[in-house]
């Protein structure tokens, strides 16, 4: 899904290498991003989950709430983020034209949700496997 970047004019991007990883599963929640140029491929216990390229969000559950980061994203090829700050900071709420938030907020919460489907279905393949591996070790015994 992809989101006009707002606040490109404000915020410094990030470069990435390919294989370099921006945000690691665990983690502090402080900042979304949004890719510049490049893809981000997201992974929940190391399985890929999604890939995010060019103009697309990831990262948006930290404008959410401050839970860990329930995914570790890293860059699939070179990449150049924009952070987004969690904290408001680089959102020019506080100088600046005034912005309409309405078809962004959408976009993030229609991400969000999206998102949240993904790493619900990688979290059932997951503990679907593993039941598969304790019945063969069972019948294996």
């Amino acid at each position: 899904m992809k989101l006009p970047n707002i606040f490109e004019k404000e915020v410094t991007p990030s470069s990435f290498s390919a294989g370099s990883v921006i945000f690691a599963e665990g983690q502090k929640r402080d900042s979304m991003y949004v890719v510049q140029s490049g893809e981000v491929e997201l992974k929940v216990r190391g399985k890929p989950v999604e890939i995010v390229g060019k103009d697309e969000f990831f990262g948006e559950m930290a404008l959410v709430d401050q839970a860990p980061r329930s995914a570790t994203a890293v860059a699939k090829t070179d990449c150049v983020v924009i952070p987004i700050a969690a904290n408001g900071r680089n959102f020019g709420i506080e100088r600046g034209p005034r912005i309409d938030w309405t078809e962004p907020l959408r976009s993030l919460l229609r991400q969000a949700g999206s998102t949240l489907r993904k790493i619900t279905r990688a979290g059932s393949a997951i503990r679907s496997g593993a039941a598969q591996v304790r019945r063969a070790a069972g019948r294996s015994s």
